[in-house]
């Protein structure tokens, strides 16, 4: 039974994750089209689409130390 909720919270885990990640993509490169189409430079837009793999990177290595 113990091992069943351990696998349950880990896929949930994964899930939660795969969301946040798809999410944030997404806002990073709404905010850099929309910065191409209103003719502005899209520094601010890129460097937060840099940060997303950054804290991807930090979600699932916490996702895999805390399920351990």
């Amino acid at each position: 039974m113990q091992n069943y909720h351990q696998m349950k919270i880990r896929i949930l885990s994964i899930i939660s994750v795969g969301i946040t990640l798809g999410f944030l993509l997404g806002i990073a490169v709404v905010g850099i089209l929309r910065a191409f189409i209103d003719g502005k430079n899209p520094g601010l837009e890129m460097g937060f689409a840099a940060l997303v793999p950054v804290m991807g990177g930090w979600l699932i290595y916490y996702v895999v130390r805390t399920i351990r």
